[in-house]
C-alpha cells in the first residue's frame, strides 16, 4: 500500500516524468526535487534517440518500396511506413510535451526557506532549477527567472500557433483535403490559443506580484499579515469589508438599472414580456443579494473595534442608508465611498478591488456541502414565497428539472420552512451549473462540475433554501486566484454567514492531466512531401 501511494503521489507531482519514465524503463523513483531537471533532460535524450532510430526504419521502408514489385511486398512496406509515421507521431507529441515540462520546471520553481522542511506545501514539493536551487534566497531574483522562463514558452507557443495556421491555411487551399489532418490542425490551433492565453495571464500575474512587492518594500510596509493571507483565498477583515461595499455598489446599480427597464417596459405601448419578465428577475435577485450584503456589513462592522474610525463610518453610513428609504435596495448605495481607517494610511487595495485577470482553461468544482447558514434571512416574507421560492428567473427550467415540478408549487401548502438547499455556480454573472436539492449538511451534495473558461474573471456561488426565504449566501471568487493553488479541499466563508465545503481546481493547459499523453494528437503523421506547397 505505500508503495501504491508513492506512485500516485509521484505521478500527481509529475506526471509527464512519470508516465515516460516507466514507458522507457528510465530509473526515477525517489529523484530530488533539485535533480529533477537532469533527469527530463535525460528522458529528452532518449525519446529523441528512439526518434532517430524510427527514422532509419522509416527510411529503409521507403528504399524498400521503390524497389518492390509485387502487391504483397508493397502492401508490407506501405504498413511498416503507416506504422513508423504513427510512432513518429507519438514519439514527437512526448517530445512536446516533455520541453514544455522542462520549461515549467523553471517556471513554477521557488526559491524554498532555509528553514522550510522538505514537505511543506501539503506534501507536494515545488518544482526547483539548479539555476533557483543555487541562488540566494531572494524572491525578485526567482520572479526574474520565472518571468524569463515564461516569455520563453510563450515565444515556443506563439510559433506553434504559427505553425498550425499555416497549416490549415495549405491544407483548405490545396486542391486535395485531408479532413482528419485538417480537424487535428484545428484543433492543435485552439490547445495553443489555450496555453497562450494561460502563459500571458501568468506573465501578468508575476509581473504584478513583483510590483506590488516593490510598493510594499518602498512603502516599510509590515508584509507580515500579507504573508499571512498570501496563500489563503479569505482576505483580511479590512479588505473583505471594502469587497463587500463594492459588491454593494455593483448590486445597487444593477437594481436601479432594472427598475430604469420596467418603468420603460410597462410604459411602452408594445407589451415585451420576455424582456419585462427578465428584467424583473434581475430586480428581484439583485434585491436579496442587497439584502446579505447589508447583513453581512452589519456583522462585518460588529467584528471591527468599537473606537475605530472604519466601524463608526461604516455604521453610519448603514445608518443613512436604512433612514433614506424602507427598501433594502436604493441608490444611495452608489454614493458610498471606499474607507479605510484613519489611523492607517490610505493606501488602496488593488488585491482586492482591481479588475479581474481574464483566465482560460478548464475549472473542476466540486461541491460538497454546507453549515451554519443564515436560516433568518432578511428583507424576506411569507407573503413573497410565490415569488422568492425559485433561485431566480433564469434558474426556473433548471428547478423544475431537478424537482420535476415548477418551484413556486413546491411550498405552496404550508408557510413551513425547509431543511433542504440547492447551490448555483455563476460564470461571469451567467448560470453555469446547479446541485439538487439536498438537507443541510457538510456532505449535502457532493457533486463535480466541470467548467470551460474562455477569458472569464469571476466565479459566483449562491445557495438557497428551499422555501421562501430562497438565497441565503453568496461568494464571489476571483478566478485568478486559482492559477498556482494547489489545494483540493477547503472551506470558504459565505457572506453574510456560513460554510461551504468545496474543492475547486484549474487545469493548466500546459500540461496533460489524461492518463495517456495527447498534447499534440499526433498531428504530423503526414510525410513533408505531402503537404501541398
Amino acid at each position: 500500500m505505500a508503495d501504491s501511494s508513492y506512485y500516485q503521489g509521484e505521478y500527481i507531482r509529475h506526471p509527464v516524468l512519470y508516465e515516460l519514465s516507466h514507458k522507457y524503463g528510465l530509473q526515477t523513483e525517489s529523484v530530488p526535487e533539485a535533480a529533477l531537471p537532469y533527469k527530463l533532460e535525460e528522458l529528452k535524450e532518449h525519446i529523441r534517440r528512439e526518434i532517430r532510430k524510427e527514422l532509419k526504419i522509416k527510411e529503409g521502408a521507403e528504399k524498400l518500396r521503390e524497389v518492390a514489385t509485387d502487391r504483397k511486398s508493397l502492401s508490407d512496406v506501405a504498413h511498416i511506413v503507416k506504422k513508423s509515421n504513427s510512432k513518429l507521431g507519438e514519439l514527437h507529441a512526448e517530445l512536446q510535451e516533455l520541453e514544455s515540462q522542462i520549461i515549467l520546471t523553471q517556471g513554477q520553481s521557488a526559491i524554498p526557506s532555509p528553514h522550510t522542511p522538505p514537505s511543506s506545501n501539503n506534501g507536494h514539493d515545488g518544482y526547483v532549477s539548479p539555476m533557483l536551487a543555487a541562488a540566494p534566497a531572494n524572491s525578485g531574483f526567482a520572479n526574474d527567472l520565472r518571468l524569463v522562463s515564461l516569455e520563453k514558452q510563450l515565444n515556443i507557443e506563439l510559433k506553434v500557433k504559427q505553425g498550425a495556421e499555416n497549416m490549415i491555411q495549405s491544407l483548405t487551399s490545396g486542391h486535395v483535403r485531408d479532413k482528419k489532418l485538417l480537424a487535428e490542425a484545428q484543433q492543435m490551433l485552439g490547445d495553443s490559443r489555450a496555453k497562450i492565453e494561460y502563459l500571458r495571464m501568468r506573465i501578468l500575474k508575476v509581473k504584478q506580484s513583483r510590483q506590488q512587492k516593490s510598493q510594499d518594500h518602498s512603502s516599510n510596509g509590515d508584509l507580515s499579515n500579507k504573508d499571512k493571507f498570501e496563500s489563503n483565498l479569505e482576505p483580511p477583515l479590512e479588505d473583505r469589508v471594502e469587497e463587500l461595499r463594492h459588491r454593494l455598489r455593483i448590486e445597487a446599480a444593477v437594481v436601479e438599472g432594472a427598475k430604469n427597464v420596467i418603468r420603460l417596459l410597462q410604459s411602452s405601448k408594445v407589451a415585451d414580456k420576455k424582456a419585462l419578465q427578465e428584467a424583473q428577475a434581475s430586480l428581484s435577485e439583485s434585491s436579496r443579494k442587497l439584502d446579505l450584503l447589508r447583513c453581512s456589513l452589519e456583522l462585518r462592522r460588529q467584528e471591527l473595534p468599537p473606537d475605530s474610525a472604519a466601524a463608526a463610518q461604516l455604521k453610519r453610513e448603514l445608518q443613512s442608508v436604512q433612514a433614506a428609504s424602507p427598501v433594502p435596495y436604493t441608490t444611495t448605495y452608489t454614493s458610498l465611498q471606499p474607507f479605510r481607517d484613519t489611523a492607517k494610511p490610505l493606501n488602496s487595495s488593488p488585491s482586492s478591488l482591481s479588475r479581474c485577470a481574464a483566465v482560460t482553461g478548464k475549472l473542476e468544482v466540486r461541491l460538497m456541502g454546507c453549515q451554519d447558514l443564515l436560516e433568518d434571512v432578511p428583507g424576506r416574507s411569507r407573503r413573497e414565497k410565490d415569488n422568492s421560492s425559485s433561485p431566480g428567473g433564469d434558474l426556473k427550467s433548471f428547478v423544475k428539472g431537478v424537482t420535476g415540478r415548477s418551484s413556486s408549487k413546491s411550498y405552496s401548502v404550508k408557510d413551513e420552512t425547509s431543511n433542504e438547499i440547492m447551490a448555483v455556480i455563476k460564470l461571469d454573472n451567467q448560470t453555469v451549473a446547479q446541485t439538487s436539492w439536498r438537507p443541510c449538511s457538510q456532505q449535502a451534495w457532493d457533486q463535480r462540475f466541470s467548467i470551460e473558461l474562455d477569458k472569464s474573471r469571476e466565479l459566483e456561488i449562491g445557495v438557497f433554501w428551499r422555501d421562501w426565504r430562497s438565497l441565503c449566501a453568496v461568494k464571489f471568487l476571483r478566478l485568478e486566484e486559482f492559477i498556482d493553488d494547489i489545494r483540493h479541499g477547503m472551506a470558504l466563508q459565505l457572506e453574510p454567514q456560513g460554510l461551504l465545503f468545496a474543492e475547486i481546481k484549474f487545469l493548466n493547459p500546459m500540461i496533460s492531466r489524461k492518463p495517456k499523453l495527447q498534447r499534440q494528437r499526433k498531428i504530423f503523421k503526414q510525410q513533408v512531401k505531402n503537404f501541398p506547397r
